[in-house]
């Protein structure tokens, strides 16, 4: 079995390419999700004819909706897995109706990306560092592709702010605990003003909560189950508890009670 997090790092390998699409997707249609989005965008402060990157760019959502903010410039999506490259693509001509030159999308490592330095005026990167197994080299990357004066912005989860909702306190903390555990870099999100702050003048730093409501969505985005199943199979705690722990969140999510919540750091920065 295998948890999201373990997918994302290693998105051509995955046994179920269409469950981290479902992830994404969902994330994407969520108003806490897109309050954060708008945020990073607005903290990049592009103009009309900017260039912007857009590291580790998934299935592309954010690669339109820049445009809009870069009329006359240049959109440039990078990604390591070939599946969301194409993904991308796909997505764009969705979007547009056709292609548009102005919006690339490239297959690259964001620790080693063929780009020039200094070329684009701005750079951003989403929920992704905490998936990457050197953020200090990505962050640095950044720096390197970035113009003096360019401004880079991270969105990135803290995930010891997560929590589910539960009357069953001590199964609900091995199962937070189980799920933050099988990311890199859980805490990236509290850590990014600190690597930040070794490459630019730090010009933002806001701090969103992402509060689901839904069992059915929490399944989606955190896996619940399969966090569960892996908290049995490692013997944190007895397969009767795990099932009385997700009886009391479904007894929750039928009264309105149901409630999974995590912070997510947005940081901007301008290069020196």
């Amino acid at each position: 079995m295998t948890f999201l997090a373990d997918g994302f790092r290693r998105v051509d390998e995955a046994v179920n390419l269409e469950k981290l699409e479902s992830c994404l997707s969902l994330m994407e249609r969520l108003p806490d999700f897109q309050t954060y989005k708008k945020t990073s965008y607005e903290a990049l402060v592009l103009g009309p004819d900017s260039k912007v990157a857009d590291l580790t760019c998934g299935l592309g959502f954010d690669l339109p909706r820049l445009k809009q903010l870069v009329p006359g410039g240049t959109v440039t999506g990078f990604d390591l897995s070939d599946s969301f490259v194409k993904a991308a693509q796909n997505h764009v001509i969705d979007v547009l109706g056709a292609e548009d030159p102005s919006i690339t999308v490239s297959q690259g490592d964001i620790h080693a990306l063929r780009c020039e330095p200094d070329h684009f005026d701005a750079a951003r990167i989403d929920r992704s560092l905490q998936h990457i197994p050197d953020p200090g080299t990505a962050i640095g990357e950044m720096a390197r592709i970035v113009r003096p004066g360019g401004i880079v912005s991270a969105a990135e989860p803290d995930w010891s702010s997560f929590v589910i909702g539960s009357d069953l306190a001590g199964i609900s903390r091995h199962a937070e605990d189980a799920f933050r555990n099988g990311f890199l870099n859980p805490m990236i999100g509290r850590e990014l003003i600190d690597y930040f702050g070794g490459h630019f003048s730090i010009t933002h730093h806001s701090v969103h909560p992402i509060l689901l409501k839904r069992l059915a969505d929490a399944e989606i985005i955190f896996d619940l189950t399969v966090t569960l199943q892996r908290c049995v199979s490692e013997k944190r705690i007895p397969a009767a508890e795990a099932e009385t722990f997700y009886a009391d969140l479904e007894e929750r999510d039928r009264s309105h009670r149901f409630f999974a919540l995590l912070n997510i750091h947005v940081v901007a920065g301008r290069k020196r």
